[in-house]
């Protein structure tokens, strides 16, 4: 699992990306992929 501030931090990210209206949403899934995976927690 992720400790509190990583879990922060992944909210933060994963609230922009969503708010982001220039990425794509099949981008934004990858993008979610690959941030859980830098942090070590794997789909």
């Amino acid at each position: 699992m992720l400790s509190n501030e990583l879990g922060r931090k992944y909210d933060e990210f994963s609230k922009a990306v969503q708010n982001n209206d220039i990425i794509d949403p099949k981008t934004t899934i990858m993008l979610y992929l690959a941030s859980s995976m830098a942090v070590g927690c794997y789909p």
